[in-house]
C-alpha cells in the first residue's frame, strides 16, 4: 500500500470514529447512572447597591490608598464632609494619625489607644514611627502626652508575653 493509500484509510477511520463519537454523546453505558444537569445557582452582585454605601466606600478605599500628609487630609476631610464617621478599624486611625488637624490627630490617638487594648497590632512599627513624630512636632501638649502614653502601652504590650510564668 502506498503512503498517500494509507493516510485516506487512517482519514477514513478517523471519521467513522468522530460519527460514532457523535452518535453515542447522549447514550449512557450499560451500568451507568443518568447525569443530571442541576440547576446552576449563579450568583448576585457582591458589592452594595446603595449609592449612599458605594460612596462610603469609594471614599474610604481613598483613604487607606493615599499618602503623605496633605492627601491623607483632603481624603479623610471629603470623607466627613459626605456624612460619614470613621470606621472602628487599625488602618483608618493610623491614616488619621497623619492629619494636619490636630484635634483630629488626638482623635486618632484616642481611638488607637482602645483598638491596641482590644486586638493584636497590625502596623506596629508604622504606629510607633507616628506615634514618635507626634511627641515630637505636635504643638499640644496635650496629644503629646497622648502620643507618649500610647507608645508606653505598646511597649509594656510588647513585654507581656515574656513576662508569664512557665
Amino acid at each position: 500500500m502506498t503512503a498517500a493509500g494509507r493516510r485516506k484509510e487512517q482519514s477514513a477511520q478517523r471519521s467513522e470514529s468522530d460519527e460514532q463519537h457523535r452518535a453515542n454523546r447522549g447514550r449512557r453505558r450499560k451500568g451507568e447512572t443518568a447525569r443530571r444537569a442541576g440547576a446552576r445557582i449563579v450568583g448576585g452582585p457582591t458589592g452594595p447597591t446603595d449609592p449612599r454605601e458605594i460612596e462610603r466606600e469609594d471614599l474610604l478605599d481613598r483613604l487607606l490608598r493615599v499618602e503623605g500628609r496633605p492627601s491623607i487630609t483632603n481624603a479623610a476631610n471629603a470623607f466627613v464632609e459626605a456624612g460619614f464617621e470613621f470606621p472602628h478599624t487599625q488602618q483608618v486611625w493610623l491614616q488619621l494619625l497623619e492629619h494636619k488637624d490636630e484635634e483630629r490627630v488626638a482623635q486618632a490617638i484616642e481611638q488607637l489607644t482602645v483598638i491596641v487594648a482590644d486586638e493584636p497590632l497590625e502596623r506596629r512599627a508604622v504606629l510607633e514611627s507616628r506615634l514618635r513624630r507626634i511627641e515630637e512636632y505636635a504643638d499640644e501638649s496635650a496629644t503629646k502626652e497622648a502620643a507618649a502614653g500610647l507608645r508606653r502601652m505598646l511597649s509594656t504590650a510588647k513585654a507581656e508575653p515574656s513576662t508569664t510564668p512557665s
